[in-house]
């Protein structure tokens, strides 16, 4: 994406060569022109929503100009990024220098500031810029996926699993547990050993060792703690290191998924995994996770109550304004991370908008309804937040 500061206008996006076009994505990096902290050729490298994205801001001197130079920025960007390709994009600034290296030499780009809504096609030195760091970028990256592990994904997320694999057999054997002994006490002793518990605090959320399937939380991933929110899951070794732990406990060959990971979003705090044996279907699993999250969910809802309960009492509550009935009850649900209002309306920010709403969303309204004793309406949205309004007893009354 190429962008200039308009003397007028302020920062605007010239041309987006992007495979994806997501206007929240451009509007963002856009804005980031604002922001004095951006050096000339130093590239900066982000991540948010479910991009990363490197860029470096540039000058081309221009005597008409305020300042005595027209004033860009070039950024690439990464959809949906993986491990690699977040460890990987900042060796992509010599490849986005060399592009504007080229470009502050081409008499296009005093033509293009011109136009109030320019089009590439009018350019082809410039298309021929943008679209060659694209390919270059490209071949970077798949040299690296497929000259390690040809027709895999993610190499350092394989190296990662394969490490914390090893890993986990080793810590096992230094524990020393009696091979028998495969009960609950046994596996927890394990997991909340200094050994494992210096990655992150473990717990378990669902066990059973008939269907040898179970889901774990982590708290304070070492590996989300360092990288932080990066827009990628970021827990390969762990994953190995539970495939290990739960192979053996279960005597069969399981895999570990990282459901939900910390660094992917900001208001995330726990990593989920999913433990089920290796030769059962992807649709299984999917149902198992759809399980999990519903009744962290319900939990969660369960947990609202008994603070508001031990906090504020029940009788109080129902007497307070309706709207502080609201905010004392978004103030204590664990999976609101944030909210906005006025005198009618919420906006809420939750952690389980991206799950389909048969999986939670569906029953929330309801839920809503019976504890605020308010009647509610919500409508979620595609951007992780929910409106929540309502109408308060005496505008039920008049109807």
């Amino acid at each position: 994406m190429l962008f200039h500061f308009d003397q007028r206008l302020g920062p605007r996006l010239l041309f987006n060569v992007a495979e994806i076009q997501d206007e929240r994505i451009t509007v963002a990096l856009t804005r980031l022109m604002d922001f004095n902290f951006l050096q000339e050729m130093k590239a900066i490298v982000n991540a948010m929503a479910n991009v990363v994205y490197s860029s470096i801001f540039f000058a081309i001197p221009n005597p008409l100009a305020r300042g005595g130079a027209e004033q860009f920025m070039l950024s690439f960007v990464i959809f949906d990024p993986s491990i690699t390709e977040y460890l990987m994009i900042s060796s992509l600034e010599e490849e986005i220098s060399k592009t504007i290296s080229k470009l502050i030499e081409l008499s296009e780009m005093f033509i293009i500031i011109t136009y109030s809504k320019p089009i590439l096609d009018d350019f082809p030195e410039v298309a021929n810029c943008l679209s060659s760091l694209r390919d270059n970028a490209i071949n970077i990256f798949q040299e690296l996926f497929y000259g390690q592990f040809e027709g895999r994904q993610d190499a350092i997320s394989q190296i990662l699993g394969k490490i914390g694999f090893e890993a986990g057999n080793k810590i096992l054997q230094r524990l020393k547990q009696d091979k028998n002994d495969t009960s609950r006490t046994n596996l927890d002793s394990i997991l909340m050993s200094p050994t494992i518990s210096r990655w992150g605090i473990i717990n378990i959320l669902h066990f059973d060792p008939d269907e040898k399937v179970a889901t774990v939380s982590l708290k304070n991933s070492i590996w989300t703690d360092s990288l932080g929110v990066i827009a990628t899951k970021a827990c390969a070794y762990v994953e190995g290191m539970l495939e290990a732990i739960f192979s053996k406990f279960f005597d069969e060959p399981i895999i570990c998924h990282e459901m939900r990971c910390a660094s992917e979003y900001s208001y995330v705090n726990d990593c989920i995994f999913q433990i089920a044996p290796r030769g059962i279907s992807r649709e299984i699993i999917s149902y198992r996770e759809d399980q999990t999250i519903r009744e962290m969910g319900l939990n969660e809802r369960e947990k609202t109550l008994e603070q508001i309960k031990e906090e504020i009492g029940e009788e109080i509550y129902s007497d307070l304004d309706p709207m502080i009935r609201l905010i004392q009850l978004f103030n204590k649900c664990p999976f609101i991370s944030d909210f906005f209002f006025d005198e009618t309306k919420f906006l809420v920010v939750c952690n389980y908008w991206r799950y389909p709403d048969e999986i939670i969303c569906n029953t929330c309204e309801e839920w809503l309804k019976e504890t605020s004793k308010l009647e509610v309406n919500l409508v979620k949205s595609k951007h992780r937040i929910c409106e929540i309004t309502y109408e308060t007893e005496e505008e039920t009354g008049k109807d």
